[in-house]
């Protein structure tokens, strides 16, 4: 059976005197806290043996590795999604709205994971991980724990199911430990594109709320001020309508359902969201207008910074010729 190796630095903002045990599946998200005990082999902290209740705080290094065990049924399908970049180490996609990244309740196949085990059917990295993979849900499912960044082949981050835009892909074990540190780190620059149903206020500012589950409705998230985890979104009106908004978001925290709660907390949902938006009288067909437009990172070590920008898809085309048939202007 194969293992995956770990390293974290805890970071400054950690609350300390926290249980190691929950940092590895809350903040590394390697899987479900009911698989850690049985899963992890050499556990250390800061060099010594260390249990999953040992409590740890910022500046402390966790490392140890990861047993995988097999998932039958993840089989190679020709699915296809756009490339916008391919490097010996890491590929970027333009991943489709509708696209689930990987199977999970709900979406056995025909997705990301799939179309990926398929174009890369002879080589040793996909090949090695494809009965491998962590046995956790997909992105936008009802069962999903918040910020899993899951060990399925090559997968560092992730878009729900019904957002468009950028994602990169890691080709070697070695690049996919690299990209997920930048993201736990917080360092990776992403910004998205979003319609809204309404008109926000502000030319541009911060939403700072904290998220959590909604107690209420199983598969919606919430502000929850006292008892959620820290969220922050940035965001730049580039056109108003009527009634609606054209705008740029730049999340720094990466909570599921983020942008699309902070949106709806000011009284602008993102246009033909299902979950937190009323159907639209002007645009009722709308599906979800939410698009990762750029993810700007280091793709290898040692490598620069790139970024890459995924098209304005044209479902975002045709809305805004609707929109700007009713009297739209730039903010």
């Amino acid at each position: 059976m194969s293992t995956e190796t770990f390293h974290y630095q805890i970071p400054e903002e950690f609350p300390g005197g926290k249980r190691l045990d929950l940092f590895l599946v809350e903040e590394a998200a390697l899987c479900r806290r009911s698989q850690l005990k049985q899963r992890i082999r050499d556990l250390r902290c800061n060099g010594r043996a260390a249990k999953l209740s040992t409590r740890i705080f910022p500046g402390d290094t966790v490392e140890g590795s990861l047993e995988a065990p097999p998932l039958p049924g993840v089989v190679p399908q020709p699915v296809e999604f756009p490339l916008l970049q391919e490097g010996t180490s890491f590929l970027l996609i333009d991943k489709p709205q509708g696209l689930v990244v990987h199977p999970g309740a709900g979406h056995p196949d025909g997705t990301v994971v799939n179309g990926l085990l398929w174009r890369y059917r002879n080589d040793p990295f996909f090949q090695a991980l494809k009965n491998n993979p962590d046995d956790e849900s997909c992105e936008d499912n009802s069962e999903e724990t918040d910020q899993e960044i899951n060990l399925r082949p090559g997968i560092v981050h992730r878009l729900d199911k019904d957002t468009s835009g950028v994602m990169i892909i890691a080709k070697t074990l070695e690049t996919h430990q690299y990209l997920v540190d930048q993201f736990m780190a917080g360092s990776v620059k992403k910004l998205y594109l979003a319609i809204t149903r309404g008109a926000i206020r502000q030319n541009q500012g911060v939403i700072d709320s904290p998220l959590g589950r909604d107690p209420n409705h199983r598969r919606r998230f919430a502000v929850t001020p006292g008892s959620g985890k820290p969220a922050h979104t940035a965001f730049q009106v580039l056109r108003r309508f009527p009634q609606h908004t054209l705008v740029l978001l730049k999340p720094s925290t990466g909570r599921t359902h983020q942008l699309r709660v902070h949106l709806a907390s000011l009284g602008t949902p993102i246009l033909g969201d299902p979950l937190y938006a009323r159907p639209d009288r002007l645009l009722p067909q709308a599906t979800l207008m939410l698009h990762a437009r750029l993810l700007e990172l280091s793709p290898e070590p040692g490598q620069d910074r790139q970024s890459w920008i995924a098209p304005v898809p044209e479902r975002f085309r045709e809305v805004l010729r609707v929109l700007s048939g009713r009297s739209g202007k730039p903010a």
